[in-house]
């Protein structure tokens, strides 16, 4: 019996010290590589150069989306972010030494975005895009710890992740990163930072898939929360769809690379208006872009393209959905069309709409249930309200309705 005894505290103290070797040798902090230049010996003309950089690449980066508050101050944190294990929300990153990262280095911002790993070494949960962000060139991460540190700090306290057990303890995180997280690039190029350095052929990518992290809504994920080999190929992520913008699944749904570009520049495009959480994308992110980065990111998105699909169109789901079609006409067609033709800056076309064309239809019934407040996008560019019919139709109504639309000018016309 004490034979066995000492065998299993062997075994538990063998776990402890593989873990803590795990922990503290192998999921911490890599290499971090020198800063682009001497931040503390910047003159005032290279300074405001880093700053109108770094203003940039915070805007590239869609800092905001995450960070802002809840009344609207763009680096104070506390917006949430769902994920299956609960809820983190945007800490504050203003230059607060109390609450956010006034006590920073360049070199601890470096760590956090590349690594994931906080000053202190507190381990930050992977809703931090740093599987993304592993790729940032240390000059633009320079450029953006500039731009911040010149803010004004908000004395706003973090609010503490709301995660279920055992995701709650932070520790843990180390063994995800062991396998989840990738190591930096030996040569993650230039970056926004580079000018003319960064080539074009990797400007699309560097915006799509590193600065503006969009797999990090856009690629399915697995039961550890972590990002599958199906770039880009869409899930459903807080309660939304996140669409397939693979080249095959753009075109399937008939987009085409100037699209993109007006999509991602205005807000708007022949296949709908952005909602959900791609709304704040546009706000605080893509009508920033010039056109150049726009181009190489539609162009990115676009490589190797299928001819895109004509907009789907069967006028026999009239007689299929009587039910869905009398509601079409009388809650919808006002403002969308008795053809589904839309009107102008006002009400999106169904003829040619993404979302009538996805497999799932989750977005089109929350768009019904909950409607969409009157928004500007880019410009003097203007969508009016569409009410919320939650109120309005029944569960069944909701459905025939649904399943109308999808038929008439979507996945089932297709």
């Amino acid at each position: 019996m004490r034979t066995l005894l000492r065998i299993l505290a062997g075994l538990v103290l063998l776990g402890l010290v593989t873990g803590l070797v795990i922990f503290f040798g192998f999921t911490g902090a890599g290499p971090v590589p020198p800063a682009s230049r001497d931040l503390e010996a910047l003159d005032e003309e290279a300074e405001a150069e880093m700053y109108a950089l770094g203003e940039y690449v915070a805007k590239a980066g869609d800092c905001a989306a995450c960070h802002e508050s809840e009344d609207g101050l763009s680096f104070a944190g506390g917006t949430p972010m769902e994920t299956p294990m609960g809820t983190v929300y945007g800490t504050n990153i203003t230059p607060s030494e109390t609450n956010g990262i006034g006590n920073y280095t360049a070199d601890d911002m470096y760590r956090a975005m590349v690594y994931g790993i906080a000053r202190g070494e507190r381990r930050l949960y992977p809703a931090m895009p740093y599987t993304s962000y592993h790729a940032v060139s240390r000059a633009d991460i320079d450029a953006l710890y500039v731009y911040l540190m010149a803010q004004d700090p908000v004395e706003k306290p973090n609010r503490p992740a709301e995660m279920v057990f055992p995701f709650n303890l932070r520790p843990l995180i180390a063994f995800w990163n062991l396998i989840y997280r990738p190591d930096p690039p030996e040569d993650p190029g230039p970056g926004l930072s580079g000018g003319e350095d960064l080539a074009e052929d990797r400007r699309g990518p560097y915006l799509v898939d590193v600065l503006g992290h969009c797999g990090e809504c856009h690629t399915p994920r697995n039961l550890a929360f972590a990002k599958t080999d199906d770039h880009l190929g869409g899930t459903v992520i807080e309660g939304a769809v996140a669409p397939d913008i693979t080249p095959q699944g753009l075109a399937r749904r008939g987009w085409t690379r100037e699209d993109l570009g007006q999509f991602l520049s205005t807000g708007l495009s022949p296949q709908g208006v952005m909602t959900f959480r791609m709304f704040p994308v546009l706000s605080h992110s893509t009508k920033y872009l010039p056109a150049r980065d726009i181009e190489a990111v539609a162009a990115y998105l676009a490589q190797d393209m299928p001819d895109p699909a004509s907009p789907p169109s069967d006028p026999a789901a009239v007689d299929a959905h009587p039910e869905g079609h009398g509601l079409y006409m009388g809650l919808c067609a006002g403002c969308h069309g008795s053809e589904g033709e839309g009107q102008p800056f006002g009400s999106v076309a169904m003829v040619g709409n993404t979302t009538l064309m996805l497999d799932n239809p989750l977005n089109l019934q929350r768009v019904i249930r909950e409607g969409i407040p009157a928004r500007s996008l880019s410009g003097h560019l203007r969508m009016q309200e569409m009410p919320a019919f939650g109120a309005t139709l029944e569960d069944s109504e909701l459905d025939a309705l649904t399943e109308y639309l999808r038929d008439r000018w979507g996945v089932g016309a297709m």
